[in-house]
């Protein structure tokens, strides 16, 4: 019998739309737009750690709020990634697959993170 192991790659990158960053200072100015993004990045800085806490006690409950809020802190902000995998979660919140919901969990995890970090990273590109 000869046997196959695939290896799936947990690193995907985070994805922007620009063009959301651009609605938000031709509607709100650039200052006050920055100043959106920065409590943006801080509200899902916090709900990440939340999801943390609530994924080893596993309340659904307590998953379903936290990733909510993810989900409109990254349509704010454009960050596409993040907002349809907060998707998933939520879409796995109404289901009874475990496994699959601990598995959309983690990638929002990691997800999260690394949008964080790319933003923090266009930003000291820009200025």
């Amino acid at each position: 019998m000869n046997r196959h192991v695939t290896v799936l790659r947990v690193e995907e990158g985070a994805r922007f739309d620009p063009d959301r960053l651009e609605v938000l200072c031709s509607q709100f100015g650039e200052h006050r737009a920055e100043q959106l993004v920065a409590q943006s990045l801080d509200d899902i800085t916090h709900h990440l750690a939340a999801l943390k806490a609530s994924a080893q006690t596993v309340d659904l409950t307590a998953i379903a709020g936290p990733t909510q809020h993810l989900f409109d802190a990254a349509d704010l902000i454009g960050m596409i990634s993040l907002k349809r995998v907060a998707s998933d979660v939520l879409e796995c919140l109404d289901g009874s697959n475990d496994v699959a919901l601990a598995a959309t969990l983690a990638r929002l995890m990691r997800i999260g993170d690394q949008s964080i970090l790319a933003v923090w990273d266009l930003e000291d590109l820009s200025g």
